[in-house]
């Protein structure tokens, strides 16, 4: 009976964490966009397509992976584009799984000569569970050792589904971008056994690219640039400043991102300092992160191992063209990694 009680507890809060939690979060920012800010839809190429898989706290019997898969597509009218979100989340020795796939709407339009906006909505279904095979509550134990396969204890938590609202909005000319996002805007209910509401993400994001040199050569933009970027994201008593610098010379993009600077709020969070690295074999972009982990639970529980894959269709001959006849075509010039 006490090891039944103590499973029961440790499964209510395991739930607690997760109804108040936060969601999970990218080293490579900017190679998954769309997850950062559905604003982004459309702003960086005609359309593309990028996979991402994460690992973390690998010291630990199953611990974090999260697999994305997400894609965008700018319309012929430059104005309006489409993506698509799907993500993976599996968690703990409880089997917890999270799954999410979502729809995109952006509209870009131009504010002057030099800014540029997008705007987008994104709708998301949700859906999150525990798997029971892998623990062992009172009456499968014996005296002789031995674990009986079947218990007689029922499994009171269901799956739950749900619909995520989140819109976002950014600002950005040739060099310079902010953009701001609300995801879970309606706080849609994700509770298992107690009503739990999912709470607001707002994110915040900003950077500027400085170009030490740049030329377009054979279809192909080659650009030697430093980019600091900041981003601040705060849900409910979660909030983490993360500070970026990346260095580019075409095709290799190197990149150092500290992540959970502690500037604002009372509580420990980990702090890490993400590595990255990515190379551009056209149409292609590869990149690999590694997290360092120096504080917090993750400092004994192992770092984080991060592989992006994106494929992207941008016609740098409309972009030049549109700049050398004046028409000051705006394309957003955030880090790919």
């Amino acid at each position: 009976m006490l090891i039944k009680l103590f499973q029961i507890l440790c499964l209510s809060l395991f739930c607690s964490f997760w109804a108040v939690g936060q969601d999970y979060q990218f080293s490579q920012q900017y190679s998954n966009r769309l997850y950062l800010n559905p604003a982004y839809a459309g702003l960086r190429s005609d359309y593309s397509v990028t996979a991402a898989y994460r690992t973390q706290w690998f010291n630990l019997d199953k611990g974090f992976v999260t697999q994305q898969l997400a894609a965008d597509y700018k319309f012929k009218n430059k104005k309006t584009s489409a993506g698509l979100i799907a993500s993976l989340d599996k968690a703990g020795s409880a089997g917890f799984t999270r799954t999410m796939v979502g729809g995109i709407y952006a509209y870009q339009t131009r504010l002057n000569e030099k800014f540029a906006a997008s705007v987008a909505l994104q709708a998301s279904y949700g859906s999150q569970c525990f798997s029971f095979n892998d623990l062992i509550f009172g009456d499968q134990l014996s005296n002789d050792g031995n674990i009986n396969p079947t218990s007689q204890e029922s499994y009171i938590y269901d799956p739950v589904s749900y619909l995520s609202i989140a819109a976002g909005g950014v600002l950005y000319n040739n060099q310079f971008w902010v953009s701001l996002a609300a995801h879970h805007a309606n706080q849609p209910a994700i509770g298992f056994a107690n009503e739990s509401k999912l709470p607001v993400k707002f994110t915040v994001n900003t950077g500027y690219k400085f170009y030490v040199s740049n030329y377009y050569r054979d279809a192909y933009l080659y650009e030697f640039s430093i980019t600091p970027t900041i981003t601040y994201t705060q849900q409910q008593f979660f909030k983490k400043t993360d500070l970026g610098l990346y260095l580019t010379y075409t095709p290799v993009t190197l990149g150092v991102l500290y992540r959970g600077l502690p500037l604002t709020g009372n509580l420990a969070y980990d702090q890490s300092v993400a590595v990255i690295a990515g190379v551009v074999l056209e149409p292609f972009r590869i990149a690999y992160s590694y997290d360092v982990v120096f504080t917090g639970a993750g400092s004994r529980s192992g770092g984080a191992h991060e592989i992006g894959i994106s494929f992207d269709k941008i016609d740098y001959d409309k972009i030049f063209k549109s700049r050398a006849s004046k028409k000051n075509y705006k394309h957003i010039s955030c880090p790919a990694f």
